[in-house]
C-alpha cells in the first residue's frame, strides 16, 4: 500500500509543487543500486520474491523523495517573484529568441537544412522574416516559404536566393492572424526528395509598452524598481525580466502578475534581498530581457504580447545590511514541503 502511495505522489506533485519555483541548480534523483544477490539460492531466491522487491522499490522511492524534499526545501528559500538563475536556464535567460530549425537527416548524412526566423514575437503590422540555408552538398531547389496555421496556408512568402541562402519576407499590415503560428519552408533536396521545416512564432496584438524605470531604492526585505508602462488593452499582464551582475552573471529571475488599465501605468519588480545574500552582490546591477505578456481572461483566450522600448538598464545598488533580515516563508510551500518529508 505504502508503495502505491508513494508512486502516485511522485507522479501527481512533482510538476505541481515545483512548477512555480525557480531551480538554483540542477539536481538529477538518483535511483540507488540495488545489491547483488548471493550466490546462496534460497538467499537468491527470497530477494526476488515479490516483498523483497517491493521492500526495495520503497526504499529507493523514499530516497528519491528525500532528495526531492531536501532540493524543495533549498528553493522555497526565495519568493516566486525573485527566484535565483543559472547560466544554464536559457529559456528564462532568452525567452524571446528564435530558435534555428534544423532538419537532420540522419547520422551518416551531411547534408542538412535550417529554418531561420528573425524573431520570435511579432507585432500586427510587423514585416515577418525568415531565412533558409543549408549545410553539406546539397542546396535546397524549388523554395517554398509560408505562414501556416494547424498546417493551413495563411500567405506566402516573398523569397529571394542570397549567398546560397533563401530570404523570405512577409509583410503582415492588416491582417489579423491567429497569435501561435508557424513558418513553413518547403523545397526540393537532392536525392532526399521534398521536404518541409516549420519553426514556430508568435503573432500577437500590440498590447502595450514598457516605456522605462525610474531609481530602485531599498524597501523592507526587498530592492524595489518601479517600471513605467503604457498599455493598450485593459487586463491581467506578466511582467518579467532578468537580474545580472555588473559583469552579466545572472543573479535572479523576476516576475509579477497585476491587473492594469488602459493607458500610462507604474508597475514595481522586486528582488528579494536573500537573493542578493546568496549571491553576496550589493550591486550595482543590470535588469535586462524584458517580456510584456498578456494572460487570457477566460479558457480558449490566447496568450499575447506587448513590447518594450528599454533594454539593458544599470540598477543602483546597496548595502546589504540596508535590508531588512526577515526571512521568506509561504505558508503553501511550507505545507508542500511538510507533504514531501511525510512520503519519505
Amino acid at each position: 500500500m505504502r508503495l502505491w502511495i508513494i508512486s502516485i505522489a511522485v507522479m501527481a506533485t512533482l510538476g505541481f509543487i515545483l512548477s512555480d519555483v525557480g531551480v538554483i541548480e540542477s539536481n538529477a534523483i538518483r535511483s540507488t543500486p540495488v545489491t547483488n544477490a548471493q550466490s546462496n539460492p534460497a538467499a537468491t531466491a527470497k530477494q526476488d520474491s515479490p516483498i523483497a522487491k517491493t521492500k526495495v522499490l520503497e526504499k529507493e522511492l523514499g530516497e528519491q523523495m528525500a532528495v526531492l524534499a531536501s532540493h524543495y526545501q533549498q528553493n522555497i528559500r526565495f519568493p516566486h517573484y525573485s527566484t535565483p538563475i543559472n547560466e544554464g536556464q536559457t529559456d528564462l535567460l532568452e525567452p524571446l529568441k528564435a530558435l534555428p530549425v534544423s532538419l537532420n537527416l540522419g547520422k551518416d548524412v551531411d547534408d542538412s537544412a535550417q529554418l531561420s526566423p528573425e524573431q520570435f514575437n511579432y507585432k500586427h503590422g510587423d514585416i515577418i522574416k525568415a531565412t533558409l540555408s543549408s549545410s553539406g552538398r546539397i542546396q535546397p531547389t524549388q523554395v517554398s516559404i509560408e505562414l501556416v496555421e494547424n498546417n493551413k496556408t495563411l500567405s506566402r512568402f516573398s523569397v529571394t536566393e542570397k549567398d546560397n541562402a533563401y530570404l523570405a519576407i512577409l509583410d503582415s499590415k492588416g491582417k489579423d492572424w491567429p497569435v501561435d503560428l508557424h513558418i513553413k519552408a518547403t523545397f526540393n533536396f537532392a536525392e532526399h526528395g521534398r521536404l518541409a521545416i516549420l519553426s514556430p512564432i508568435k503573432y500577437s496584438p500590440d498590447n502595450g509598452t514598457i516605456l522605462s524605470i525610474s531609481k530602485a531604492y531599498v524597501d523592507g526585505v526587498n530592492l524595489s524598481i518601479p517600471v513605467q508602462l503604457n498599455i493598450n488593452e485593459p487586463g491581467r499582464y506578466r511582467l518579467t525580466a532578468n537580474f545580472f551582475s555588473q559583469d552579466k552573471s545572472p543573479i535572479a529571475h523576476l516576475t509579477a502578475k497585476q491587473n492594469l488599465k488602459k493607458g500610462k501605468n507604474t508597475w514595481t519588480l522586486q528582488i528579494h534581498s536573500e537573493v542578493l545574500r546568496a549571491a553576496n552582490n550589493p550591486g550595482p546591477y543590470i535588469l535586462d530581457t524584458w517580456t510584456l505578456t498578456k494572460l487570457p481572461e477566460r479558457p480558449g483566450i490566447r496568450t499575447s504580447y506587448g513590447d518594450s522600448n528599454i533594454s539593458a538598464e544599470k540598477i543602483e545598488g546597496f548595502a546589504l545590511n540596508q535590508y531588512d533580515t526577515t526571512s521568506w516563508s509561504d505558508p503553501q510551500d511550507e505545507a508542500r514541503l511538510e507533504f514531501l518529508q511525510k512520503l519519505q
